[in-house]
């Protein structure tokens, strides 16, 4: 009974968490469809999984996640301002109740890297197939927000590497290959996107998975690699090149004193969320006082008017500094770093062996990217961006946490 019970378990967990992964970017706002299924069954079942949280790393992380969300909550009762700014900040907290859901209810490894492949593909598919069909790069055009949807499709070539990794590992062939072909379609979308942000980090994620597993994977193997991102590279490169020349250009405008450029103007709301932080470094300027702060800026020839075109800093890590100070920079150090260390403990402590060894490797991936992405756009202030992370988050350091699940037995 208790076998057949966890594996029930395991098996509704496993298909909400395939689930999320599957609908992240099949259409412009299926991400909100698929984050539904697994909120609703952790909030029902909290009463059940609350004891979740006598599990130290996993107590932790939930105070990394909360804290996200009070910090922002203190900086508007401090300052004042509109209560929807709390809005995505309180999705955290969902998070914190998949948290405890999945360490009580582990779901399948090879299931939510199934669901992770399958999505990489389709969702590749269908957007290669909309640029080739409309013109101009991938995701633009069709009511995605290009930026956020860039940073998806690059979790999503990242995750599926960890997939590979497993399968390789296992010794899954079929899952071998749709890893492969889904690490492939959401590289390409990626680069064919043109979002120069997901660039950032994707490469050497990729390379330092690769070299730390390379023994999974025979000479043959290696070469078929080398050609296969080889082809990615030639056929990315009419969509990257102009993308490229573009950064070369923007700086070498802003060196003779031209803000108004994409990079351009990014530099410069840089330079002011660190005077803004300079002026109130303690708890920053808050959420209304950042116009303010800009406009006083101007007038001391500290920065261009293009900073008041944004009304953020482009920065993830700038744009805490600027509107929470010190406090709230370390709050969101703290949310990307407490969780990340500790997976980083887990997976060190785990041998290829244990499925919780490709959670918490896929965990490590997964905040690193994310991180990636923030260093040049506010990601989190986006439904898209505060769900990827920390619903993503929740699955693979729950799933790494957990006690080890029992195994299936046959003709139960």
């Amino acid at each position: 009974m208790t076998i057949k019970y966890h594996l029930m378990t395991e098996k509704v967990s496993t298909f909400l968490c395939a689930f999320f992964f599957l609908g992240l970017l099949i259409t412009p706002d299926s991400y909100k469809l698929s984050s539904i299924p697994i909120a609703l069954i952790s909030l029902v079942g909290l009463y059940k999984t609350r004891t979740a949280w006598k599990n130290k790393p996993i107590a932790i992380i939930g105070v990394s996640l909360i804290s996200y969300f009070l910090i922002s909550a203190l900086s508007l009762a401090i300052y004042g301002g509109d209560i929807s700014q709390l809005d995505m900040p309180s999705r955290v907290i969902i998070a914190g109740c998949i948290l405890a859901y999945i360490v009580s209810y582990p779901p399948s490894a090879r299931g939510v890297f199934l669901g992770i492949s399958i999505s990489a593909i389709v969702s590749s598919s269908i957007a290669l197939v909309q640029m080739y069909s409309n013109g101009g790069r991938a995701l633009d055009g069709i009511g995605y927000m290009i930026i956020q949807a860039g940073g998806i499709a690059s979790s999503l070539c990242v995750l599926s590497t960890v997939a590979l990794l497993y399968a390789k590992a296992n010794k899954d062939k079929p899952l071998i290959l749709l890893a492969m072909i889904g690490f492939i379609s959401a590289l390409t979308l990626t680069f064919l996107s043109g979002v120069r942000g997901a660039w950032v980090l994707t490469p050497f994620i990729i390379v330092a998975l690769l070299l730390r597993y390379q023994y999974l994977f025979s000479k043959r193997s290696k070469c078929l690699g080398v050609i296969a991102v080889l082809f990615i590279a030639v056929l990315s490169y009419p969509a990257v090149k102009p993308r490229v020349v573009r950064v070369v250009s923007d700086i070498s405008n802003y060196t003779n004193d031209n803000a108004r450029t994409s990079i351009g103007g990014r530099l410069d709301m840089w330079k002011s969320a660190f005077y803004s932080a300079q002026e109130k470094p303690i708890f920053g300027q808050g959420f209304d006082g950042i116009r303010p702060a800009k406009e006083r800026q101007i007038e001391q020839g500290l920065v261009d008017k293009v900073v008041l075109t944004h009304n953020r800093a482009h920065n993830q890590f700038l744009e805490e500094l600027q509107t929470k100070g010190l406090i709230g920079f370390t709050v969101l150090a703290c949310f990307f770093g407490l969780p990340l260390w500790l997976l980083w403990k887990r997976w060190t402590r785990l041998s290829m062996d244990d499925d919780r060894h490709f959670f918490a490797l896929a965990g490590m991936t997964h905040i690193t990217a994310i991180v990636g992405y923030c260093l040049t756009q506010h990601y989190l202030a986006h439904h898209s961006g505060i769900l990827l992370y920390s619903i993503g988050m929740a699955i693979f350091a729950g799933a790494a946490f957990s006690k080890q699940p029992l195994k299936q037995v046959e003709d139960l």
